[in-house]
This record gives structure tokens, sequence and C-alpha cells, in this order.
């Protein structure tokens, strides 16, 4: 192909007509792509379009056709606290809307989003609500966070003798990982800074039972190991 030819051009009626032309008198697709300056694939996936002979007419109606799809009847609902004001623009074969938050806030959102997953109990918003839950959680004392961080580190631990091996999610399968204050660390260093009351530790966390999954508290110290593998960072 030519380097004058483009992609991803949309072909107008008069280039439908002028293609049908073209494939009647038996000229060739790549030629036609030349000549219209598209991409060879517009021209296989325009001649798709009709069932049998190439038509112009046939395939412009497949193209309205396909634009009536979109449910221009949501402008105006709610949904959460969004209010759809518009159409945006068609991205990854889904539906785009300009929406407005209750707080001012104007978002993009699709319509899978907004029909599928709003409900009683999940409004949607334009990311306003989930932030006031984070400020709220913020302000609680840190007893409080070290506390519903320890019951939920629990609910993956499995008991194996004196051992509290990790059952969650593992970096390559081997180190035990988690969050905790917007950090992501290992669990060893996390059960540590928990019941230690403290923000930060630059050393590495060690372990003096030697298994690799274990975060029992009692087995966790910063005292360097003689065994290499008995610790993590």
């Amino acid at each position: 192909m030519s380097g004058e030819s483009k992609k991803n051009v949309k072909l107008s009626f008069d280039d439908r007509k002028k293609m049908e032309v073209l494939l009647h008198s038996g000229t060739s697709k790549v030629e036609i792509s030349k000549i219209l300056k598209v991409n060879p694939a517009t021209i296989f996936r325009e001649i798709r379009r009709c069932e049998n002979a190439y038509n112009a007419q046939e395939a412009q109606e497949t193209v309205y056709k396909s634009k009536n799809l979109l449910d221009f009847d949501i402008i105006g609902k709610r949904f959460g606290l969004l209010q759809v004001k518009s159409f945006a623009n068609i991205y990854k074969k889904r539906s785009w809307w300009n929406c407005m938050c209750d707080c001012g806030k104007s978002c993009v959102i699709s319509r899978k989003i907004l029909v599928e997953r709003c409900s009683d109990k999940r409004l949607l918003s334009c990311g306003c609500v989930p932030k006031q839950w984070g400020g709220q959680k913020q302000n609680l004392p840190i007893e409080e966070l070290s506390l519903r961080k320890y019951h939920d580190l629990l609910k993956f631990r499995k008991i194996s003798g004196d051992c509290w091996e990790w059952t969650g999610y593992r970096i390559k399968g081997k180190t035990p990982m988690c969050s905790w204050r917007n950090k992501t660390m290992t669990v060893r260093k996390c059960m540590y800074l928990i019941f230690n009351g403290t923000m930060y530790e630059p050393n590495r966390v060690h372990t003096t039972c030697g298994n690799l999954l274990c975060f029992n508290p009692d087995h966790i110290t910063i005292e360097p190991s003689i065994k290499r593998h008995y610790y993590e960072s």
C-alpha cells in the first residue's frame, strides 16, 4: 500500500458509491484502497456489510442501524448520585456518557457500569463517596486501625503446630504480602508494626521458626538469625 493511504478513516456515502462502481468494474480491493486512500482492512470490512453483492445503500443503512442501537433514553436519568447529561463517545465497543454528580463534579462512565453496577446498597458517584469513607477511616485512632487489621490477617491464618501459616496472597507464590496504611509490605512486617505500635520499621523482620509462611507474632523479631532463610525483608 502506498504511503499516502490512511488508517481508520470512515467512509462517506460518496466513497461507498465510488467503491460500488469500482467493484462492479473488476477493480481489485487493494487498488480501491489506494484510490480511496484508506487501509485495505477497511475495504474488506466494508464488503462484509452486505450479504450478497456490495451495495452502497445497503452498507450505509447498516452504519445508521449500528448508531441507532445507542440508548439515548438514559439521558436525564439518575443512577445513584449521577445524572446522565449527554453522549460522550464509543470506546472499546462500549458507549460512554457524560454524567454530573451531586457534589458538582462531572465524569464519563460507560452505560454498562451505570445499568449493571448501580443499586440501593451501592450508589454510583464520581468518586467523592469513597473519598469521604477513606477520610473517616483515617481519622480513627491507630489502636482501632491496628485491631481491625489484625482481625483481617487472622482470616488467612492456618494453624500448623505453633506457626500461623499464611493462606492469602503470596508474591511469586513465595513471600506472603499485604497492605497496611497504603503501603505494600510483607505480612510479617505488618504484624510486627501492629504489635509494636510503630508506623515504620526500616530494618528487616526475622523469624525464629524457619517457616516462610509463618506470621505468628511470637516468632517475629528484628534480631538477625543465623540461618539465612529464616528472615525476610
